[in-house]
Order: structure tokens, then C-alpha cells, then sequence
């Protein structure tokens, strides 16, 4: 296996979405008034909205997810959580500069009660930092994760490119990301996006060793616009 040094592992903790399935299925909308006028009815589906910018346990609920994802597959346990919970925080506080980002997989699910109220739950997170590689107009791509209960929904997808949209606006030339070698599915994502290979390097710290993947996205790849 080859290795590489372009992504010290220092930088950035392993953060990855895990498998997105590949088909995108509509999210179904039902409107709360259609439950207020009948209490008996079932429960509706969520409606799943992505919204950008901080909101209360996003911190909690990334490192959340990160763990349901990642203890059961690879049993990373304490180190892991200690590790993606202090690289979380320290991203939390440097989102005030426009340079950094956040969007968040909102479920919002109406209840059965007359007043039309909705309980919400964030279901997935992705994050764009501009400064960890401390290179001018070079972002990378952090903590994507959706939850198990939304694969197959296109979520993980919509979050995906919601951020790369977010990287072109602003203007940066590369970005970066890692993920793990047996990922396939969201690795073929990051491919079809435009992402190239740039190397691997082994990493220790999180519990098991892995291999980790590098990918990197560069502007001046894109086809240039008539």
C-alpha cells in the first residue's frame, strides 16, 4: 500500500458518513394540520430538511452518530470518543469565521397533539473547515455522518453537496478529505464528485489501527463552463 504525508493525521480525526446508498428516495411531506384534525391518525414520516449554522447538540449528536457508526464496525470506543470530541470542539468555536461551516440533516416529525407542534432531531452533519490545513484557500471536508436510521434516503448525498457547493462559493481552490479504505459506496460519492486519490496513510490513536484514505478535490479539475 502506498502511503502518503499529504494529510497528517494529527490534523483530523477520521470522520466519514459511512456507506450512502446509492438510490435516492423523495422524503415524504405531510402537513401537521392534517394531524391536528385527526388525533387517531397515524404517525406521519419525518420531513428532512438541511439547515446550515450551529444549533444546540450539534456537537453531541455528530459525536453521537460517529459512535453508533464506529463502535459497532471497528469497536473504537474511549479513544475515539475522547479524540473526535476535542477536535468537534475546537471546530465548534471557530465557526463565527465565514471561512468555516456547518449544516445540519434536520427530522422534523409532526406530533398528534391540537396544537400542531413538531418535535425535531438532527439526523445527519457534515462540516467544512477552511483553516486546519492552514493553507490559504484550501478547506477540508470533516465529521460526515448521517444516522443509521436515514441511509437509503439521500441525505448523506444532499449533505454532501450542499458543502461542496458551500467550497465553491467560497472561493477555495481544494479541499480535502479522509475516509476509510472498506467504504466503498461513499468513496464512489466522493469520485463522482470530482474527488481524487492522493494516498493513504496508516493511523493509530482512535483504538484499531486503519488504513486512511486521502482524497482531494481541486477547482482546476472542474470542465471549465462554456
Amino acid at each position: 500500500m502506498s502511503t502518503s504525508n499529504v494529510f497528517p493525521p494529527s490534523t483530523d480525526p477520521l470522520a466519514e458518513a459511512g456507506p450512502v446508498k446509492d438510490a435516492v428516495r423523495p422524503v415524504r411531506v405531510t402537513s401537521a394540520m392534517t394531524l391536528s384534525e385527526n388525533p387517531e391518525a397515524p404517525a406521519q414520516p419525518a420531513v428532512i430538511t438541511i439547515v446550515p449554522g450551529y444549533r444546540p447538540s450539534i456537537l453531541a449528536r455528530t459525536l453521537e452518530m460517529h459512535m453508533d457508526c464506529y463502535y459497532p464496525r471497528y469497536g473504537w470506543g474511549r479513544e475515539c470518543e475522547a479524540v473526535f470530541s476535542q477536535a468537534l470542539g475546537d471546530l465548534l468555536a471557530r465557526l463565527n469565521k465565514p471561512m468555516n461551516q456547518v449544516w445540519s440533516a434536520v427530522s422534523t416529525t409532526p406530533t398528534r397533539d391540537s396544537q400542531g407542534t413538531v418535535t425535531e432531531r438532527i439526523v445527519g452533519a457534515v462540516y467544512i473547515d477552511g483553516e486546519c490545513s492552514k493553507m490559504d484557500g484550501v478547506a477540508r471536508l470533516r465529521f460526515f455522518i448521517v444516522d443509521e436510521s436515514t441511509r437509503g434516503l439521500g441525505v448523506g448525498k444532499k449533505l454532501f453537496e450542499t458543502a461542496m457547493e458551500f467550497v465553491r462559493e467560497t472561493n477555495f481552490h481544494e479541499c480535502q478529505l479522509s475516509t476509510l479504505s472498506d467504504l466503498t459506496v461513499a468513496r464512489r460519492l466522493y469520485e463522482a464528485a470530482g474527488f481524487k486519490e492522493a494516498g493513504e496513510n496508516w493511523v493509530e490513536g482512535l483504538g484499531k489501527g486503519h488504513w486512511q484514505m486521502n482524497y482531494i478535490w481541486r477547482r482546476s479539475d472542474e470542465p471549465k463552463q462554456a
